[in-house]
């Protein structure tokens, strides 16, 4: 065995390697451990240490090709959360946790953030109330307003609070890619639930049975999976919109995504909606394309 040979495991496979088989399932396994706070570096090395045992500092920095000092700093980062133990030895090794037992560790971890958090919103809320406002409300319209919103987490939540204060209803278009996150999320979920004039626009390329055969299919139609695949936009009560800059198509911290209540960016967007739901085609159930999906 060669050098080459010898440096391969699952998280740098060649392509015509029998490991390159794993690489989908790798990705998208790092993919959710980043929602849990994790970095795709961190992710990875637990990874590593779960599939290949316990590996020294040198292992680790050698096998993954990362700087000597960023490793200490992201093994003793993942010992600290707890999903990483020390042995004693010399030199010294570390292990990953079983992962049930890790994503149980991480989920107590973000509830114990929220909950602290919650207790603080009373006393929050009342001590801004007890600080004057030092400005007039004026008459006149409301000016039109813009966000930019960076992130997974920032941008979801933001989605989930238009469809939850919607009143008339929103109307979704997105590819393969956003689709899945939204799924895995809980938007889909929560769009779904709505009893309110729901629409979700796919691209075909995107519907895979698994993920929609318990959903309401008359709300959902279909494009051609080469038209405008990679955009994707929320809008909610023709008076709301969420446009992504950057979606799915790249890593979970570097995703952009606009709001605003701009009447005639608003009005655009709604009349290229309305124009697709029109010249699109309703989902059959005995036509679902099952596709790969592509973390």
């Amino acid at each position: 065995m060669n050098e080459v040979e010898k440096s391969l495991n699952i998280l740098n496979p060649t392509l015509d390697s029998k490991l390159y088989e794993y690489k989908l399932g790798i990705e998208r396994i790092t993919e959710e451990l980043v929602k849990f706070g994790l970095t795709k570096t961190q992710a990875k090395v637990f990874i590593y240490l779960g599939k290949y045992g316990s590996k020294s500092s040198p292992e680790v920095c050698k096998d993954l090709k990362l700087p000597r000092t960023e490793t200490y700093q992201i093994l003793n980062e993942l010992t600290s959360r707890g999903i990483v133990v020390s042995e004693f030895s010399y030199p010294t090794k570390f292990s990953a946790i079983p992962m049930e037992k890790a994503i149980s560790i991480m989920i107590k971890t973000e509830q114990t953030k929220i909950g602290l958090l919650a207790e603080k919103e009373k006393e929050i809320s009342e001590l801004w109330h007890q600080i004057p406002s030092f400005f007039t409300k004026s008459d006149e319209p409301e000016s039109e307003k813009f966000q930019m919103l960076q992130g997974s987490p920032r941008i979801h939540s933001k989605m989930q609070n238009m469809i939850s204060n919607s009143k008339i209803g929103c109307k979704l278009l997105c590819g393969s890619k956003d689709f899945s996150r939204f799924y895995y999320s809980n938007l889909i979920e929560k769009f779904e639930e709505s009893p309110l004039n729901m629409k979700l626009l796919l691209s075909s390329d995107t519907i895979v049975s698994n993920l929609i055969q318990n959903l309401n299919k008359s709300n959902i139609r279909t494009w051609p999976k080469n038209m405008a695949k990679n955009q994707c936009f929320l809008l909610k009560d023709d008076n709301e919109l969420l446009i992504f800059l950057r979606n799915a198509n790249f890593p979970t911290k570097t995703i952009f995504a606009f709001w605003t209540n701009s009447k005639s960016l608003i009005d655009s967007i709604c009349l290229l909606f309305d124009y697709s739901w029109n010249h699109s085609k309703p989902i059959k159930q005995e036509k679902l394309i099952i596709s790969e999906l592509g973390f």
